[in-house]
């Protein structure tokens, strides 16, 4: 399934009476968390709701903190399901401002920043093991244990723990299948608007 659902920041940034660029403080945060998660809990199983941020914005440790990383801790609990909230052009100011709130709290978090012809970085801990694999996944589009395994001459098992630990991260989303081999786990890189994705560095 390739569904993405598009939110345009601007918006809630007039709902919670912020100026148009200026996601801040800490109480208009929690305000725009409320928002955010009534807008994911409406956006079908395994697609991504993607966060368009307008240009020039500035978006402060305390919002990102109440708003963003309350978001992230939820989809990774699993509250969510198979859902994920992607940022799409966010200022290098305010990625600086979430990672070190990342940062200052030891998160496990990881979010995956677009761009709408369909690059990508990541901000936050992800380990080279865990990126490497991230990164074929995103490349072939969907990804099996075996498929990792062949590719980078791993333990199947290996292989297994991977991609459940990014599928845990919400970095991919899965599906299964039954066959006369038992269950099989299918891993998929996220869809958003643009076209065929790469990879534009790391975060």
């Amino acid at each position: 399934m390739d569904c993405a659902s598009r939110y345009e920041m601007a918006e809630l940034s007039h709902a919670i009476g912020l100026p148009n660029r200026f996601f801040l403080t800490r109480e208009k945060g929690e305000e725009a968390y409320r928002l955010l998660k009534r807008r994911l809990r409406a956006t079908p199983e395994r697609c991504a709701l993607v966060l368009v941020f307008p240009q020039g914005q500035v978006v402060d440790a305390s919002f990102a903190d109440e708003s963003l990383m309350r978001l992230g801790e939820e989809l990774v609990a699993g509250e969510f399901g198979d859902r994920v909230a992607l940022l799409e052009g966010l200022t290098e100011d305010s990625i600086r401002n979430l990672e070190a709130i990342i940062r200052l709290q030891r998160a496990k978090l990881v979010f995956l920043l677009v761009e709408p012809g369909g690059g990508w970085r990541h901000v936050g801990p992800l380990e080279p093991s865990l990126l490497e694999a991230f990164g074929l996944a995103a490349r072939w589009r969907r990804i099996t244990a075996p498929d990792l395994a062949r590719e980078l001459r791993l333990a199947l098992n290996t292989a297994n723990n991977r991609l459940r630990r990014l599928h845990a991260l919400r970095l991919l989303w899965r599906e299964h299948e039954v066959s006369e081999k038992g269950l099989r786990y299918i891993y998929h890189f996220w869809h958003w608007k643009g076209g065929s994705e790469k990879h534009d560095g790391e975060g």
